[in-house]
């Protein structure tokens, strides 16, 4: 279902129904159209409330998986007919969606013996393909004109010169591809864990010794896009913030003289821009860049997701936390947030957890959260709905672990808080020994001293002294972790648990002396 849910989506916010087109496609009163306008208005989610839709309609179930399918193939055929001159897109993808639906119409005139239409318009099309450096796009049409000019046109001349070109070009695509290559093979090691990896910056070091010729003699958009993408992979992967800011500036200076607005790559590395800014404190400066990126970016699209978690993070971070509310409220309240992976779906659940947290603590009134989906938090649920990052035991399961700790401690439950406590000791031995996790080695040793000392705040503050001060000492834009990770900065999240601790310690003191 979630892929007719997609493209229910994708027409519905085009034009098609207003300018009459959709009533062509679907006709009125359909049960196809019924369907459609079901999973638009989120009616129907899933197979089974399709079901019980259909049921309800007294229309016979087994029919469903036939309708889908109608429904799917009568939505695939009008993607040609969408309009894609929104405001939203930059030139360069207009271009994208204008140039390959011409690719497609040529090529099936040229097939269906239209063949003066059809290469007249690969002629006028190769001037689009060249101009904004699609270059796969661009060999996919000279290969076509060197067979037409080879036999049908008999132009020697003009064979000759399509000969050059398609050649040419080859080149390009080949280191094109090899960067693409190398990109994705660094890329990959990221997707299902945040976790700093040293191996892969040398990788990535690597890789770029290989490229750096190719991206000194050629400036084809996706061989810098890509290759620059993997020299900021060298030194984002093991959190050097201020070299990362400064190739991400040449990178958006780059790309802001192309002749064209290219957009997709100034998204890529203003969103790493914001990051360092993050982590190096610069947050006027997050901020503003924040704000340009909000009109680059298609509302609902993963990339809009993405760059909602960091001006979530940078409220966090600098305590406006009716703020990171308000976009956390916004965004699992948006209608395509339940489609989307689990990379977006896991990580605003844990963002969920802190904000519940802060409510809890008295940082927040719950009055901020308007979405009905906030009204109760069950942290039982939360633990089911991210099993991916609770297995990235250097990475996200960290901010996953520590919550665990604080609602005990923030709800008073201390036996549950032990019980919790009783693995931690171990985790930290097996996981957090290294550089990259040393804050989060100390928070969570600090969180360890509570049961030892009764849950008293003035015990718990004297005896953690030592490893808060270790804390302070390596800040975060300097540490060798992963942004993603302290979703609250330690020292403000220290501050809170201690404030939460009780003041006396004598209903506490049998809890301690059970603690191994």
């Amino acid at each position: 279902m979630r892929d007719l849910i997609e493209l229910a989506n994708l027409l519905n916010k085009t034009k098609l129904k207003s300018s009459g087109i959709l009533g062509i496609i679907l006709e009125p009163d359909s049960k196809m159209q019924q369907l459609y306008d079901a999973l638009v208005s989120q009616k129907v989610r899933s197979d089974e409330e399709a079901l019980t839709w259909l049921s309800e309609g007294g229309d016979d179930a087994s029919k469903l998986p036939n309708l889908k399918n109608k429904l799917k193939e009568r939505m695939l055929d009008s993607v040609f007919l969408l309009d894609f001159k929104e405001p939203g897109f930059s030139d360069r993808q207009r271009a994208y969606f204008e140039c390959y639906k011409k690719w497609a119409a040529a090529m099936i005139l040229v097939m269906r013996n239209a063949k003066v239409v059809g290469y007249d318009v690969l002629e006028k099309l190769l001037r689009h393909a060249i101009r904004f450096e699609f270059t796969e796009l661009t060999c996919d049409i000279l290969r076509a004109l060197r067979i037409h000019y080879s036999t049908t046109g008999g132009d020697l001349k003009k064979y000759e010169s399509i000969r050059e070109q398609l050649h040419h070009y080859q080149e390009i695509w080949h280191l094109e591809n090899r960067v693409e290559d190398f990109y994705t093979e660094l890329i990959i090691r990221y997707v299902n864990s945040k976790a700093t990896k040293m191996e892969v910056s040398e990788q990535a070091k690597l890789y770029y010794g290989i490229i750096k010729p190719d991206l000194e003699k050629c400036e084809s958009f996706k061989l810098q896009l890509f290759g620059r993408l993997i020299q900021v992979f060298a030194y984002s992967s093991v959190n050097d913030y201020v070299t990362t800011a400064r190739l991400c500036e040449e990178a958006v200076q780059f790309f802001d003289q192309k002749e064209y607005d290219s957009g997709f790559p100034l998204q890529i590395f203003y969103y790493n821009l914001i990051t360092c800014y993050l982590q190096l404190r610069e947050f006027e400066k997050g901020q503003q860049i924040i704000e340009r990126c909000q009109g680059l970016v298609e509302h609902g699209s993963f990339n809009w997701f993405k760059l909602q978690e960091l001006f979530f993070l940078l409220a966090m971070h600098t305590a406006h936390y009716e703020t990171a509310a308000r976009i956390m409220d916004r965004v699992m309240g948006d209608a395509r947030f339940d489609n989307q992976s689990f990379q977006i779906t896991e990580v605003w659940k844990i963002y969920q957890a802190y904000i519940h947290f802060l409510i809890k603590v008295g940082k927040l009134s719950a009055e901020n959260l308007s979405s009905p989906r906030h009204a109760r938090f069950k942290l039982s649920k939360f633990l089911n709905e991210t099993p991916v990052f609770s297995k990235d035991k250097r990475g996200m399961n960290i901010p996953i672990l520590v919550i665990q700790i604080l609602y005990a401690l923030a709800d008073r439950e201390y036996q549950q808080c032990i019980d919790r406590m009783e693995g931690i000791e171990k985790y930290c031995s097996r996981y957090l020994k290294q550089n990259d996790t040393f804050r989060s080695n100390c928070f969570i040793k600090m969180l360890l001293q509570i049961p030892i000392y009764a849950f008293h705040r003035e015990r718990v503050t004297r005896q953690t002294q030592k490893l808060y001060s270790m804390l302070c000492s390596v800040p975060m834009e300097v540490a060798n972790q992963t942004y993603e990770i302290e979703i609250i900065p330690y020292e403000a999240l220290w501050q809170m648990t201690v404030n939460a601790l009780e003041k006396e310690p004598t209903r506490t003191e049998s809890l301690r002396m059970r603690l191994p």
